[in-house]
């Protein structure tokens, strides 16, 4: 389909000199008809094109020299087909970048927790638990020693895990 210049710029959000200026690039250049001396543009070629070509970005990306040998070499060892565009990988970048400032987010509003704290809490509790049950059989050993009934001893075992159970669900 054939549009104008001005309604290729509707349909981008963009103003007609930028169209303009933008058509006069070399890969927009096929997309131009010449339709009874009027310029036309082939509406879908030049979305294609514009694109494929207008997301590379315009100021250089520092990489330190050893990535890039370790890019360089990896990239040289697959098959040219395997080679993903630009674009792609930029995208890619994107993705990756806006899911660690969602993480940084989560972590400042205190929705995340960090695994080093989780493990440092679950030793704490760990330990309270062994030394509130372990010392149960120092507390009732002495009062159970001299008692013959069971009943009496099934009451203070049960008091004695119950408080335990307690001060544990305190921490």
């Amino acid at each position: 389909m054939l549009v104008t210049f001005k309604d290729l710029a509707k349909l981008k959000g963009v103003s007609a000199p930028a169209v303009t200026k933008k058509m006069k690039k070399d890969y927009m250049q096929p997309c131009i008809v010449n339709h009874n001396g009027q310029k036309l543009v082939n509406k879908d070629m030049a979305l294609e094109l514009w694109h494929g070509n207008s997301n590379i970005a315009q100021t250089p990306i520092t990489v330190p020299a050893e990535t890039k040998k370790e890019l360089k070499k990896q990239i040289d060892e697959m098959p040219a087909d395997e080679i993903p565009d630009f674009n792609v990988s930029r995208a890619r970048k994107e993705h990756w970048n806006a899911s660690l400032a969602k993480l940084q987010v989560q972590q400042q509003k205190k929705e995340l927790i960090p695994v080093t704290d989780i493990k440092k809490s679950s030793f704490e509790l760990g330990r309270a638990i062994r030394e509130s049950l372990s010392n149960i059989a120092d507390r009732l050993a002495p009062q159970c020693a001299g008692e013959t009934d069971s009943q009496v001893i099934h009451r203070l075992l049960t008091e004695e895990h119950r408080n335990a159970l307690e001060e544990i669900a305190k921490i």
